[in-house]
């Protein structure tokens, strides 16, 4: 059956994705990092049944432009594999989702004249270690587009997740440093929401040697 679409061309999350989501916000302020998507290049091999796409992502913190390039089975399997070997390092946390579910429907309402305009929308459930899923969703006129779009939603959303996380755990040590208690509850209590997106065990290891 083809999941129902959304009414806007924006980022859809599920409800327990939302309240993460949320709290990365709220901790993260300015500092949220959104990734505007600049270009996509996509070419298939249909003999030897192999993809490639490059995808030019814009960061709203920096400016930057960061050029990720995956080679799959397939568009969304080139994807992650582009976005891993981009981002897995500095944000070891990616290591730890797997794709749960991958949908991609036609939306013929609007469509016109030959109906070859049909908007598509695409969703994407995300799977961390423990088994808890997330599902994304995004709609576009374009296949290709929203198939991308959902992934860089995903990737938006696990990122943060980590990102706030960190952020959060500097401010405990600082808070219990300090012996502010009432900060150090509301942390660890925040630190606890943050937890639901996936494992920061690597994450937590890292921050330890750092000092």
């Amino acid at each position: 059956m083809a999941p129902s679409a959304p009414e806007t061309d924006e980022m859809g999350l599920d409800p327990e994705a939302e309240a993460v989501d949320a709290l990365a916000r709220n901790v993260l302020s300015d500092n949220y990092l959104h990734f505007h998507l600049s270009s996509v290049q996509f070419s298939e091999d249909p003999v030897a049944g192999t993809a490639t796409c490059e995808v030019t992502l814009q960061k709203s913190v920096t400016g930057d432009e960061v050029q990720v390039k995956g080679k799959g089975v397939g568009l969304l399997d080139a994807v992650f594999e582009g976005f891993l070997q981009a981002f897995s390092e500095e944000f070891p946390s990616l290591k730890t989702i797997e794709i749960a579910d991958f949908t991609v429907a036609s939306q013929f309402e609007d469509a016109k004249g030959r109906r070859s305009d049909a908007s598509a929308y695409a969703e994407l459930v995300m799977k961390n270690s423990e088994g808890t899923s997330f599902r994304f969703t995004h709609r576009t006129p374009s296949l290709t587009n929203s198939s991308v779009r959902v992934a860089v939603d995903a990737l938006t959303f696990f990122i943060n997740s980590e990102r706030a996380y960190v952020q959060l755990h500097l401010a405990l040590k600082d808070a219990t440093e300090r012996r502010r208690s009432d900060l150090v509850q509301r942390y660890r209590s925040q630190m606890g929401t943050l937890v639901r997106a996936t494992s920061y065990s690597e994450v937590i290891e890292r921050l330890k040697n750092n000092g």
